[in-house]
């Protein structure tokens, strides 16, 4: 993971976001690619415009210098708070939708991660992640997403919770990103499993070896986990007992997350996770 992209609305949780992954990546030399998209209706930093006409050009431009200027605040305050001699950023100010931006710049900049804020504790997975972080994980197939809690301090997740219901077959892609952020850590992978059957399929039990020697040498346990009324539930009291400090999923269609993401908005369950949250896209 050499190239983190950064996407910034120049809130705290953006900016923690940020903070959160220069001190993740502090030993590693890596390009940090800070990200502001912009368009007709983001609001003003400063005094709007007033000319009597609507100057639309007036206003995109104003609106360029105020991300621009923006980003240069953001990175010269990184660089007070943490400054790494291994890190280089570039600032990326665009005109047009978040989500379009984002891909964007992961073909231009060969993006390997892309680290976003989120909210915190809220009264739901989809919204403790935001909107937007929610909508960029459903889109962005292409790159792993660490979603950081705005009120999350700092500590080295030495510990990482893998969830996963051993229904959808892994490669050496898919669980890269884990044994990578894993390696980085220096973490254990705890698999975490929700029991939803007295015993696995065969299919599962074939997907779990797959999975356990793809791990290989990465410390690793298999943990399973009574099937709670929901699953949030029940990953949520693992991750209390083990004193997690990362939760990783793949993101399949139609998989794991997925069900979480609407059991937990449907239903309106507690998912009060405050660790980084790392969403692994599904291999091509």
């Amino acid at each position: 993971m050499e190239n983190i992209l950064v996407p910034t609305d120049f809130s705290e949780d953006a900016y923690n976001a940020l903070y959160y992954a220069s001190r993740l990546f502090k030993s590693r030399t890596c390009n940090f690619y800070l990200l502001n998209a912009y368009s007709e209706n983001t609001p003003l930093i400063s005094r709007s415009i007033n000319n009597g006409n609507g100057d639309r050009k007036g206003l995109l431009e104003q609106l360029s210098d105020e991300s621009n200027e923006a980003l240069k605040h953001v990175y010269h305050r990184i660089n007070l708070d943490n400054k790494c001699p291994k890190h280089k950023f570039k600032l990326i100010s665009r005109k047009t939708d978040l989500i379009e931006a984002i891909s964007n710049a992961i073909n231009e900049f060969n993006i390997d991660l892309i680290v976003m804020g989120n909210k915190g504790k809220t009264s739901g997975l989809g919204v403790f992640l935001g909107s937007t972080t929610t909508r960029t994980m459903a889109s962005t197939k292409k790159c792993p997403i660490l979603a950081v809690p705005e009120t999350a301090d700092f500590k080295m997740p030495y510990e990482i919770a893998f969830a996963t219901n051993y229904k959808m077959p892994y490669d050496a892609e898919v669980l890269g990103p884990l044994k990578e952020m894993a390696a980085l850590c220096g973490s254990a992978v705890r698999v975490v499993h929700i029991n939803e059957e007295d015993h696995l399929t065969s299919l599962q039990e074939g997907n779990l070896r797959t999975l356990r020697a793809y791990l290989g040498t990465t410390e690793n346990s298999l943990h399973w986990m009574p099937n709670f009324a929901s699953k949030t539930e029940a990953i949520q009291v693992f991750l209390d007992e083990l004193d997690i400090g990362m939760l990783a999923m793949v993101n399949y269609q139609h998989g794991f997350l997925e069900n979480l993401l609407r059991e937990a908005i449907i239903k309106k369950l507690t998912f009060n996770i405050d660790v980084p949250f790392l969403v692994i896209p599904e291999a091509d």
